[in-house]
């Protein structure tokens, strides 16, 4: 099996599991109404990098979907959630050029509230901390004129720190400069507070997330599938990875919450690597013991 049959597999896969944590979520929810008990609201986060030119249809169609199953909500401005209800918030990393161009029309039409996520020190520069092989290292970054542009009251911006670098490997200084002016010169250049940050890569620890409430942040936003806003002092806010090539099943089940078994998955796939990794080290201490 090749590369792209093997990412096919497992795309396959997990929707099957996702099919099967849905129907188990809505088995539970029926239950529960039948004792006569009130369901808590739920609320997923998704998030895109971009929407290409030729990608716009497809998100205006996933944007309709989000309208019909959601009420959509901003990450930096969390209403009162309440009854048996499900919300929803988009959200876009890097800030990509196309973002603005394709994406924005089609929220601003459906007034879909959404948060763009920029990096304060490469605007309208190339995306180039992509890999090689990616479509996205020819793609440009917004400009601040550009930024200016989008309507405040429907467009949140929030922070991805200055130049994009993997935070946990930098110095508590380093990293906390990045954390912190990206949301000054935002919030100085566009004149509108910047409430929210999203980790580049994903990758965070807990004393990052203790930094960012240092900058001021409101929320922080990784890249784990978790459920978000289930309690109303929540910082770390979970998201749900989505294209706009997601085939309509999938983006469903995405919107509707049942990936969020993922997190459960990738920590039973690092305990597994781990003990391998124990045991290996074990055997070629043993054999080099044994010469």
């Amino acid at each position: 099996m090749g590369r792209s049959g093997y990412q096919r597999f497992k795309r396959v896969a997990s929707l099957l599991v996702s099919v099967a944590c849905y129907a188990a979520d809505s088995f539970w929810r029926v239950v529960i109404r039948m004792f006569g008990k009130q369901l808590n609201p739920t609320c997923v986060v998704v998030y895109y990098h971009g929407v290409k030119d030729e990608e716009r249809a497809a998100f205006a169609k996933q944007m309709d979907l989000i309208a019909q199953l959601t009420e959509p909500i901003a990450v930096d401005r969390i209403p009162a959630m309440g009854g048996d209800r499900r919300y929803s918030s988009v959200t876009f990393d890097d800030g990509f050029e196309n973002t603005v161009r394709n994406a924005v029309p089609e929220l601003t039409k459906r007034g879909i509230p959404a948060t763009v996520f920029v990096i304060a020190g490469l605007l309208g520069e190339f995306a180039s901390w992509w890999p090689e092989s990616a479509p996205e290292r020819c793609e440009r970054l917004a400009t601040l004129e550009r930024l200016r542009q989008l309507p405040p009251e429907l467009i949140s911006i929030g922070s991805h720190t200055q130049t994009h670098p993997r935070l946990p490997m930098l110095t508590e200084a380093n990293a906390r400069q990045e954390l912190s002016e990206s949301r000054i010169k935002l919030e100085q250049w566009l004149g509108r507070p910047v409430r929210t940050f999203s980790f580049p890569y994903g990758a965070f620890n807990s004393q990052l997330i203790e930094w960012c409430r240092d900058a001021g942040y409101e929320h922080v936003l990784t890249t784990l599938p978790f459920q978000a806003f289930s309690r109303p002092d929540e910082f770390v806010v979970g998201r749900v990875s989505v294209e706009p090539t997601d085939w309509p099943l999938e983006f469903r089940l995405k919107v509707l919450g049942a990936y969020r078994w993922l997190p459960l998955a990738f920590k039973i796939k690092r305990e597994v690597l781990s003990v391998r990794v124990v045991n290996k080290s074990r055997y070629l201490a043993a054999s080099c013991g044994q010469k």
